[in-house]
């Protein structure tokens, strides 16, 4: 069997000077979703519609976590979504090659939501900037 198990999953958050900071309570993840844009190059004298690859877009990472105030991790995605800026993260899978997604991404979506006999949650969107690297 190769199916990857979910359970294992992580997500760090690059703190600059020092190590990257585990992101804590991770519930689910999706993405990156991303895809390349497609390119007209048809002219008068095509018979068929004519195309070329564009740039990749990595897209977007979207994350569920239960709301933890205390975590550092959250802490510091919540304050780089503040600031407006670009960080890197690294999301660790849970196979026996310990296959690794780095990424620079910029925090877009930070919030939360609770309900009668719920938990609080925290839904995050991580816009990717440039390449993901698997390793």
């Amino acid at each position: 069997m190769t199916a990857i198990e979910s359970q294992g999953v992580t997500l760090w958050v690059d703190e600059g000077a020092s190590p990257f900071t585990l992101v804590g309570e991770l519930v689910s993840f999706s993405g990156p979703d991303g895809q390349a844009s497609v390119i007209d190059v048809t002219d008068l004298s095509s018979t068929a519609k004519e195309k070329l690859m564009g740039i990749s877009d990595e897209g977007q990472i979207s994350l569920e976590l239960n709301l933890d105030p205390a975590d550092s991790g959250q802490d510091r995605i919540r304050a780089l979504r503040d600031s407006r800026a670009a960080n890197n993260y690294q999301l660790y899978l849970s196979d026996t090659a310990n296959t690794t997604l780095s990424f620079s991404a910029f925090a877009l979506q930070f919030s939360i939501a609770g309900g009668v006999d719920e938990k609080i949650s925290l839904s995050v969107t991580l816009e990717i900037s440039g390449a993901v690297t698997w390793a």
